[in-house]
């Protein structure tokens, strides 16, 4: 449809559908982070650099991991994926703090629930590209 006054497509939404390229929009930091964090999660659960206690954990490593990639894809879903890593792994981290190892050192879990939790503080409050 064409505007009478300007002889311009009063349907500028249609068309910008229409085109692919319009369409999309580049990764946010948080989406890249979530990414980042997520695929990390999955290799450091597959390969154990660090001694861990049980095989529980590694599946919670796995499964976090799996959620950061798939909710990667949408800057709001990276968002939740933040705040969920920070009150999941926050909460572990602070349990498992309580329960200190001897001379009252953490436990290689507990700065691993400690590095997830301050990736999702990351996540859920760097703040996103300047979109154009």
């Amino acid at each position: 449809m064409k505007d009478r006054k300007t002889g311009k497509r009063a349907d500028k939404k249609a068309e910008q559908k229409a085109d692919p390229k319009a369409g999309h929009q580049p990764f946010s930091r948080a989406q890249l982070l979530a990414l980042v964090v997520g695929v990390l999660q999955i290799v450091l659960a597959s390969v154990p650099f660090l001694p861990t206690s049980d095989g529980t954990s590694h599946t919670l490593y796995i499964s976090t991991g799996v959620a950061g990639v798939l909710l990667a894809w949408q800057h709001r879903h990276a968002r939740f994926y933040g705040v969920a890593l920070l009150l999941l792994y926050g909460q572990l981290f602070i349990t498992d703090a309580e329960d200190t190892a001897a001379f009252g050192l953490p436990t290689w879990e507990t700065l691993a629930y400690g590095r997830a939790a301050l990736a999702g503080v990351v996540i859920a409050l760097i703040p996103a590209f300047k979109r154009p």
